[in-house]
């Protein structure tokens, strides 16, 4: 009713206006001033009218809202939360964090019982009274799960590494046995220790046993290169003779580069175990008298090889 008693008398006005004219109270300058207004007065009317059109949709946005508050309003307010079960998850939690780096409680164990805690949390109601106690608790739960887990994965490494150490200490002695070792190197981890001990897997002589057959070769060697002297004056040829006959040869090292000396100072290094020292000095021989020592030298060299890859390892 309000926005039409106002059109009406805005309508009434601009009529009046409008024929101030008539009674000489306007002079003709003015006209133009006040078709203006009316025409103003006409948008304010046409502006009040649409607003006007508006107010059903309004009430009827207004009733769908006090339906949606009356049915808020019905619904009843959550209770206090059931923190009964509480007291005992704390008391399990600090079982758990009580259970010492490499203790006797196993990973599994440890986890079945996590895993239990979190199905309690699970349980109780997240809202209300006694959240605080809840998301602490629940903190509290994943500071300790992050520890446990901290725990076996420090435990897991320590047995691997101990797993490690014992199939380096079993390799070592298959190899010093003079065994293959072919099952004992599947165990070690260490690719690149593999992958150096894999053409030995057979076995490689041992120390004793190349120190047993290094007598042999080298008296043939010796008698190889008494054969081949022909630089020898008379005198040293009777002795070069009479040396092959009996197969005598140095035992003690000799100074000197002769065959002889040099295989009794190889020998002298071997008998110490200086393996390396004994092949250093057969690598000064002529390789027409080394010729019988060269199966001798390949076992030694295998032998260094391995190791000095297990050495590498540990």
């Amino acid at each position: 009713m309000g926005p039409v008693l106002g059109g009406a008398l805005a309508a009434i006005g601009g009529f009046g206006l409008s024929q101030f004219n008539v009674f000489g109270l306007v002079g003709a300058d003015d006209s133009e001033v006040i078709a203006q207004l009316v025409e103003k007065q006409d948008a304010l009317s046409a502006r009040q009218e649409a607003e006007a059109a508006l107010v059903p949709e309004l009430q009827q946005e207004i009733a769908r809202l006090a339906a949606q508050i009356a049915t808020l309003e019905a619904v009843p307010a959550p209770g206090p939360p059931d923190l009964s079960r509480l007291d005992d998850l704390e008391a399990r939690l600090a079982v758990i964090e009580a259970v010492p780096v490499g203790g006797e409680a196993s990973t599994a164990a440890l986890a079945a019982k996590l895993a239990d805690l979190e199905r309690q949390l699970a349980a109780l109601p997240s809202g209300g009274a006694g959240t605080a106690e809840v998301e602490a608790a629940l903190a509290r739960l994943a500071q300790v799960e992050a520890e446990a887990q901290a725990r076996a994965a420090e435990a897991a490494a320590m047995a691997e590494a101990a797993a490690q150490a014992r199939a380096l200490e079993v390799l070592a002695a298959a190899v010093a046995a003079g065994s293959g070792f072919e099952t004992e190197l599947a165990s070690v981890a260490d690719q690149d220790l593999q992958a150096a001990l894999t053409p030995h897997v057979a076995g490689v002589a041992t120390l004793a046993q190349l120190q047993a057959d290094f007598p042999e070769a080298a008296r043939a060697a010796l008698q190889l290169a008494r054969g081949n002297d022909e630089q020898a004056g008379w005198a040293e040829r009777i002795v070069d003779f009479l040396g092959a006959q009996t197969g005598a040869r140095s035992l003690t090292p000799r100074e000197g580069d002769s065959p002889d000396a040099i295989l009794s100072r190889a020998e002298f290094a071997l008998g110490e175990g200086r393996l390396a020292d004994a092949l250093a000095e057969l690598a000064t021989l002529d390789p027409a008298v080394s010729a019988p020592l060269e199966g001798w030298i390949a076992s030694a060299k295998a032998r260094m090889a391995v190791e000095a890859a297990l050495a590498g390892a540990h």
